[in-house]
């Protein structure tokens, strides 16, 4: 029989139809608390069990720390102590070994077999307690049954100084066995320490935090013992005994020039090696000396071989990361200068994530020095840290020093290459706390001068965009991976494809929905951006209108002249359908094709469009006039009014997305909206009128029947009156009608009932065609001026919209933040992208729209303002790495460059100007003010000595 497929008989085990479950782990912890010794040893005999499986809540613990904290287990333990488990091993959840199950839960006969163990170490420690301290600690809790219970817990301290415990070993707080013992009155437990104690018993050594020591309560409680204890000291050797106890309680106590000279003596004597990978439960020697800003303890630790990166299961965070969360500067250049430490991460967070979480308890710690650990981490080429390091919440070091709102840090970080666009799991960029002023501050840093003189001809403006670069798209990124085109691994393309390529206008579309930083797109260092990458896509977007253009020409054409068409039509007509028809067949095939792609890229981010939305109509309405011409006249003549209406709104869309002309869609959207929006709130007031005016002139039966026949009417008079109030739909449509100022009052009967219908109508015709449409209106009017009068930044955000659809599709969704629209659905739909772009064709296009890394490697353009305003791009070193880009820029033979000579627009240079010698300006008069400070000084100086000069005249 194998070990699968064992059954439970009345003596064999079973994995399906068990008595105590399906999983042999769960059996296992079964049988042990029904005390079922023989299928227990049955499951461990198997071998189909781990016994060091940590069971999950409620005991977080394992099977030999459940034998030891309940009682009777004793034949369970020696099994498992047979089997070799871990007998030192700290519980994660209660940071405890088996040791100290057994003592706190006085669990005697445990502890006698834990003790047989050779393996056992009877000095581990819990939280900074010894199994011996805690058993002593735990008398003081005894309550009901004590006299049975300080029987056990005296014979565990016994049994435990006869194992060799350390009766001089303190906790955290410097509590020692003995001190605590004598605190409680424990006359048989000190005696015991006098009695199996293997080194002497130090009384004074250890003080608590009132700096009282066990001598002091033995004093009180047992006088008569001290001279026993100072008798075994005298029997000692003159040597100083030096352990780890000792060590960290001065560092505990703030002893730094104590714990400097004995370490320094182990270190002469050779004994300190054991003494550097020690710890007392919650830290190291090295991370505790760090957590307390001991600068030399620290030195001494790591000049005698101590493990810079060395951590205990008590606290895992290493000593540098320690260092930079509490700002200490010196400790950090210690571990800089260490040839052994590692910068990775610690716990998923960059040193520099560290550094900037840390600087919230700045103003607590006077040796914080956050400023100087941020200049080490940065600077140093030794460290080499990812400044955009997300941790495991997507956070940065950017979005926590912006939520900090630390303007000096934020501009730090930003001026080494932070990017502002990262999204973290809160979708939500560091831009969202940075301040408007600050960012601004940033934008006019990046703009930068040669030195030359601004009417020099080499004069240089030199604009930076490393704030905008993503790490996947930074140029040490691309120099280690696989170039995009290079065939030859296919088996990595996708991947590297995704690790190159990442959208480049996340960071300025956030800024277009954000109010407060909405103007700083006018900024010069954005407007160049925008102008480069329009430049990059204006071709494709050129491509699109021209494409639609045609379609549309094609079928209005057709509609005009050939579609519904039954009478007889001359040739050139006909060929003129006949190409017309061709080419809005073709036309409909490309739109579809188009828009099947851009909804398989992203379907939730193309449903939310409303322009998309229309273009599926218009394919529908299209495809029916093309596919269908033997439609009834009525169907033709409503089929092309729609298609006619659809087609030239979208072309006016496209059109509008050119930059010079998105002030006016914006118009004409806002304007729209805003009137959609008042009229869904007054319709109450509109329909209430409609059905007023149905209520009041309707033609009712009975004055129909009573009404005299006039024998001059053919009937012919009454066929042509319409009545408008017949029925509520009716009545609404006039209504609405009225609303723009057609009554035609003539043709509506006041006579039934001439009172009521005419002071209903007056008061309709004040409250809407007079009030409402001129409100209406008044909005339309402030609405306009309102965007006309920032007609440059609406310019800006359309040209960002636009700008982000196209890296939408070409490059793929992959930081843009889910559309709350869909937040509903579940994540996995929200990112859905049926295919990749880059499993198509257009990895060319996808690449030839991005800036970085190939077509701005060092992430900024110098232009030359007085060579009709020149670009020219820095390259770097090594430019075999990106071909055809960099062959185009240099040969001339770039679309950029022969479609815009290669120069930036003169509006932006100017601005860029402004910026310059606005700086220029400040920086004069803060060099005016300085001067004016320093002679203040120099006054002041003077005065002080005058007055000196003075007193000592008077004293005369």
């Amino acid at each position: 029989m194998t070990r699968d497929s064992y059954e439970m008989k009345p003596n064999r085990l079973s994995r399906g139809g068990s008595l105590f479950g399906n999983d042999p782990q769960v059996q296992l912890r079964t049988a042990l608390r029904a005390n079922d010794f023989a299928t227990f040893k049955k499951l461990v005999s198997y071998g189909a069990v781990d016994l060091e499986y940590v069971y999950p809540y409620p005991d977080h613990k394992t099977c030999l720390e459940l034998a030891v904290s309940e009682p009777n287990k004793i034949e369970f333990l020696k099994l498992l102590l047979q089997h070799e488990v871990q007998v030192n091993r700290i519980n994660e959840t209660y940071g405890a070994a088996p040791l100290h199950f057994a003592v706190e839960n006085g669990n005697l006969e445990a502890l006698d077999a834990l003790l047989e163990d050779d393996r056992i170490d009877v000095n581990i420690k819990s939280k900074g307690n010894t199994a011996l301290l805690m058993a002593i600690k735990n008398i003081q809790d005894l309550d009901d049954d004590r006299e049975r219970e300080l029987d056990v817990y005296e014979e565990m301290v016994e049994r435990l100084l006869k194992a060799g415990c350390n009766a001089n070993s303190p906790d955290l707080k410097g509590i020692t066995p003995v001190y605590s013992a004598a605190k409680q009155g424990l006359e048989r437990i000190v005696t015991y320490i006098l009695d199996y104690s293997k080194d002497p018993v130090d009384l004074n050594l250890y003080k608590d935090i009132r700096g009282r020591t066990a001598r002091y309560y033995l004093q009180e409680a047992f006088p008569h013992l001290i001279a026993k204890f100072e008798s075994m000291a005298e029997n000692e050797q003159r040597k100083k005994i030096i352990d780890v106890d000792k060590l960290f309680s001065y560092l505990s106590r703030h002893e730094e020039d104590i714990f400097n000279e004995d370490f320094k003596e182990l270190v002469k004597r050779n004994e300190h090696r054991p003494m550097l990978a020690a710890n007392n439960g919650m830290n190291t020697m090295l991370q505790l000396s760090v957590d307390k800003g001991f600068e030399r303890a620290t030195l001494t630790l790591l000049n005698s071989g101590a493990d810079p990166n060395a951590t205990c299961s008590g606290n895992t965070i290493r000593p540098i990361a320690i260092a930079c969360y509490n700002g200490y500067c010196k400790i950090l250049k210690m571990f800089i200068d260490n040839e052994s430490t590692l910068f990775d991460p610690v716990n998923s967070e960059s040193l520099v994530q560290w550094t900037v979480k840390g600087m919230k308890s700045a103003c607590k710690n006077p040796k914080a020095d956050f400023k100087g650990c941020l200049n080490l981490l940065l600077t140093n080429p030794k460290v080499n840290i990812n400044i955009n390091h997300q941790d495991i919440k997507d956070n940065t070091a950017l979005h926590y020093a912006a939520r900090n709102g630390d303007n000096d840090t934020v501009l730090e970080l930003l001026r080494k290459g932070a990017c502002v666009g990262l999204y973290n799991r809160f979708n939500e960029p560091p831009l969202a706390d940075i301040n408007a002023r600050t960012l601004e501050t940033f934008l006019d840093e990046c703009i930068e001068t040669n030195g030359e003189r601004p009417s020099d001809e080499d004069y240089e403006i030199r604009i930076k965009y490393s704030f905008l670069v993503y790490p996947n798209n930074s140029l040490e990124n691309e120099l280690c991976k696989v170039p995009l085109m290079d065939n030859s691994n296919n088996n990595n393309t996708v991947k590297e494809y995704e690790a190159i390529l990442a959208p480049e206008t996340e960071a300025l579309l956030y800024m277009t929905r954000n109010e407060e930083l909405r103007p700083l797109l006018k900024h010069p260092v954005i407007t160049s951006f925008l102008y480069l990458k329009w430049q990059r896509i204006s071709c494709l977007f050129y491509a699109n209108i021209t494409f639609y253009s045609l379609l549309w020409l094609c079928l209005m054409l057709y509609i005009i002249l050939g579609y519904g068409v039954d009478k007889q039509q001359s040739k050139s007509v006909e060929a003129i359908n006949v190409l017309t028809y061709v080419g809005a067949c073709i036309g409909l095939i490309l739109l579809v094709i188009r828009e099947i792609f851009q909804l398989l890229v992203s379907p939730t981010r193309y449903l939310q469009s409303i322009e998309n939305l229309m273009e599926i109509a218009l394919i529908f309405v299209t495809a029916a006039i093309l596919c269908n011409d033997s439609a009834s006249e009525s169907t033709k003549q409503q089929l092309s009014a729609v298609a006619i209406l659809l087609s030239s709104a979208e072309l006016v869309l496209l059109i509008g997305q050119f930059p010079t002309l998105s002030t006016n869609i914006v118009m004409l959207r806002t304007v729209s909206w805003n009137f959609f929006k008042f009229l869904l709130w007054y319709c109450i007031l509109i329909i209430a009128f409609a059905l007023s005016f149905y209520t009041l002139f309707k033609k009712g039966e009975e004055q129909e029947d009573q009404k005299a026949p006039n024998p001059n009417n053919t009937g012919q008079e009454e066929e042509e009156e319409e009545e408008f109030f017949e029925d509520p739909g009716r009545s609404l449509f006039k209504t609405i009608v009225m609303l723009t100022g057609e009554f035609d009052a003539g043709s509506i009967k006041f006579s039934t009932f001439p009172v009521t219908s005419h002071i209903i109508f007056i008061v309709f015709v004040f409250m809407v065609p007079i009030v409402l449409f001129n409100l209406l209106n008044g909005l339309a009017v402030s609405d306009t001026q309102e965007i006309r009068a920032d007609a440059e930044l609406v310019g800006h955000i359309s040209r960002v919209k636009l700008i982000s659809y196209f890296e939408s599709v070409l490059i793929g969704k992959m930081y843009t933040q889910p559309l709350k629209c869909w937040s509903c659905l579940p994540p996995s739909l929200q990112d859905l992208n049926i295919i990749k772009p880059q499993m198509l064709c257009i990895k060319p296009l996808a690449k030839r729209i991005s800036l970085f890394p190939s077509f701005l490697p060092q992430y900024r353009i110098t232009v030359k303002p007085n060579q009709n305003d020149r670009i020219k791009i820095p390259h770097p070193e090594l430019t075999g790495k990106f071909g055809d880009d960099y062959e185009d820029i240099e040969s001339g033979k770039c679309c950029f460059e022969q479609c815009q000579a290669f120069r930036l627009d003169r509006k932006i240079v100017k601005n860029a100007k402004i910026i310059i010698n606005k700086r220029t300006y400040v920086s004069e008069f803060d060099e005016m003010k300085n001067m004016l400070s320093k002679y203040e000084t120099k006054i002041s100086s003077i005065e002080s000595t005058l007055k000196k000069v003075l007193q000592q005249l008077e004293a005369r």
